[in-house]
């Protein structure tokens, strides 16, 4: 979803925060980012209250050991929140894990610097042989695919960046290659880049079921979110 929306919208999502959340949001010094917190936060209550069947201030959050939120539910329900620039994206799975990242396209960034830092060395090969003009957009998919990627795992940067590739190439599908060390989890999780705006990069990446490990998990449904 967008980060704008009318006074009275934003209003009515701030009402549905805890106190923890509110006392979150009052930190922020500058209005825009406080604004963006109560949205985002506003709106993932909406979403996981529809699935749950309850009001969104009804629901309880806990905070795991490398600070991934989870719900206080036997819902089998995960989710992952991201927002950059004007979108907020929200993925949610059912008895699995998920997580999801969105970037902003900035120009003029050192992005292979960057890529050095943080990289695989297989991914920063790949990054320099693409033509100059494809290594930009190629550097913020490779990062938001990465960036899902950890945050589904939900163990912060104790995950190295540089501990598994993933595809980068532009037109190339969205595909976890390898992980180290172990060499398997590769083929437990699904890559999906997400269309949403042609200034915007942003993946997701979801665990596959148990039973189907080697398979990938099913197509993704993106909406665009409407208040009730």
């Amino acid at each position: 979803m967008q980060v704008e929306l009318p006074e009275d919208s934003r209003k009515s999502l701030e009402a549905t925060l805890s106190q923890d959340e509110s006392e979150r949001a009052a930190r922020f010094h500058f209005p825009a980012d406080r604004d963006r917190f109560i949205i985002a936060h506003g709106c993932l209550r909406d979403v996981l209250s529809r699935y749950l069947h309850c009001q969104p201030l009804e629901l309880s959050f806990s905070i795991g050991e490398y600070g991934k939120p989870a719900l206080n539910s036997d819902a089998g329900i995960d989710f992952n929140l991201a927002h950059s620039g004007d979108y907020i994206l929200i993925a949610i799975a059912h008895r699995r894990r998920v997580g999801v990242d969105v970037e902003r396209i900035r120009k003029g960034i050192s992005s292979s610097a960057i890529a050095q830092q943080y990289f695989s060395k297989v991914e920063v090969a790949e990054l320099q042989e693409l033509p100059i003009e494809e290594r930009e957009i190629a550097f913020f998919t490779c990062w938001t695919r990465k960036e899902a990627y950890i945050k589904a795992q939900g163990m912060g940067l104790t995950l190295p960046l540089e501990s598994f590739d993933v595809s980068l190439a532009p037109n190339e599908p969205a595909i976890l290659r390898a992980t180290r060390p172990y060499s398997d989890e590769a083929s437990r999780w699904t890559l999906y880049s997400l269309q949403i705006d042609p200034l915007y990069e942003a993946a997701i990446a979801v665990e596959n079921m148990p039973s189907q490990a080697s398979e990938p998990a099913s197509e993704y449904r993106l909406w665009s979110w409407q208040r009730k």
